[in-house]
């Protein structure tokens, strides 16, 4: 386990389960003083104890970012609990229309904006009320999360897509403005990974195939056959993790602007 975020402060948005937890738990262990956050009191207060119980050190902020007073109000709480943000993961996202499942000529106009509220705006926001600072120190990290979804778009989630795609664009534009500050900005596009609901789906479609309940067998089936990939397994959150605490340490002071795919070469 290397030290390399000692001191830093990290707020870590939707960071109550999947991705966000795996990322709070590896900035927690790498050094860093996390801002857990969620909508779920109970879920957000579990991880930053369990984060707490690791050894690490972590703060609880519950709290909607689906508009901008809202939004603000978990900044402040964040500002206050760190004493200020040196790293700033933009996690949190809303679903698309229909619960992800909804064709393209299904999803209307408001819920194409609402997807994009919830997933580009929210971000855009916490960057405006963070970045500032950062640049006045010298030195900050700006992480987005966008998906692989915007390299092989479906013929559903397109608002979902079309924002995610959205983020890595701002991404890019925002690390122009902070060039020359010590304050670099880049994007990670994760691939299929098995969280909780993933997994229960990929164990039902194992018992209806006849592949056996063992999971490392189910897991081979599934990474030819559901999401084929060149590394032969499924992605999991802690992938996601150690790419993001990567592009967090001073290791990448010269990454900048670019946006990491992380899919097993899925694509």
């Amino acid at each position: 386990m290397t030290r390399d975020l000692e001191g830093k402060r990290a707020f870590v948005t939707g960071s109550s389960a999947g991705i966000g937890e795996a990322i709070a738990h590896r900035l927690a262990a790498n050094g860093a003083i996390v801002a857990v956050h969620g909508r779920n009191l109970q879920r957000t207060h579990a991880v930053a104890e369990a984060v707490r119980a690791a050894g690490g050190k972590a703060h609880a902020i519950v709290g909607s970012l689906s508009c901008e007073a809202d939004a603000h109000e978990v900044a402040d709480a964040a500002e206050q609990m760190l004493g200020g943000v040196d790293i700033l993961v933009n996690n949190a996202g809303g679903e698309s229309a229909g619960g992800g499942h909804a064709p393209w000529f299904d999803v209307a106009p408001d819920e194409w904006l609402a997807t994009y509220e919830s997933n580009v705006v929210s971000m855009v926001i916490l960057i405006r009320r963070f970045a500032p600072a950062m640049r006045e120190r010298g030195w900050g990290r700006l992480i987005q999360l966008s998906s692989t979804s915007v390299d092989r778009p479906l013929t559903v989630i397109p608002d979902y897509s079309a924002a995610k795609a959205a983020i890595r664009t701002l991404t890019k534009s925002v690390a122009h403005s902070m060039a020359h500050t010590g304050v670099t900005a880049n994007s990670v596009s994760p691939g299929p990974v098995v969280t909780p609901n993933v997994r229960k789906w990929i164990l039902d479609t194992a018992e209806q195939q006849g592949w056996g309940g063992d999971w490392t067998r189910v897991e081979l089936h599934a990474a030819r056959q559901l999401f084929p990939n060149w590394s032969g397994r499924l992605g999991y959150p802690e992938d996601i993790a150690h790419a993001v605490a990567f592009l967090a340490s001073s290791a990448a002071d010269y990454i900048n602007a670019i946006d990491i795919r992380i899919d097993g070469g899925r694509l």
